[in-house]
């Protein structure tokens, strides 16, 4: 045991990111039922509680940066949990440059891994239009792809899933960050 309680072999966070329609829930609940002991938390599912008063990130403001953060910040505390019941929490969300220091400090304790699905543009915003739960404006898409190709994700897993299932996505990163 660490000093925060949480086992030796549980001290790896993953977090998946990538543009909208790159697969990332898809991906991360793939590789945590890989795992011998994994365990997905979609960022989302946070943001998804709030009923009265959701602030849609369509329309971006300062209500929707403070959703972001209080989603953000339980997302990372249920990894803490999940860590110190011996868990390894797989996390996915959409990670913008100034996200990722909150993400390290909020996951204290953990070995903060990055991985990068990244679909060629034309595959994520042609998945875009056919997901059944929402899509998001082309525009929006086109952008975040341009941003998650910035220099700040440089140095994170990045993995081309433009083709195949999730099931191999997933089956790369378990091998490229040698997770048993």
């Amino acid at each position: 045991m660490s000093d925060n309680g949480i086992p030796a072999s549980s001290r790896i966070a993953i977090v998946i990111t990538g543009t909208p329609g790159a697969g990332k829930s898809s991906v991360g609940a793939a590789l945590a039922g890989m795992l011998a002991t994994g365990a997905h938390i979609p960022v989302d599912f946070f943001r998804k509680m709030v009923k009265g008063g959701y602030a849609s990130p369509h329309h971006w403001s300062e209500e929707v940066a403070r959703q972001y953060r209080i989603a953000r910040r339980s997302a990372a505390q249920t990894a803490l949990n999940l860590a110190a019941g011996g868990f390894t929490p797989i996390l996915d969300d959409i990670v913008s440059a100034d996200w990722v220091p909150e993400w390290i400090a909020d996951l204290a304790g953990l070995d903060c891994r990055f991985v990068l699905l990244r679909p060629s543009l034309e595959a994520a915003l042609e998945r875009n239009r056919t997901r059944t739960i929402w899509t998001v404006d082309e525009t929006v898409l086109r952008d975040l792809h341009a941003m998650l190709g910035g220099d700040y994700t440089r140095s994170w897993l990045m993995i081309d899933n433009t083709e195949g299932t999730a099931e191999e996505a997933a089956a790369e990163i378990r091998r490229r960050l040698t997770l048993s």
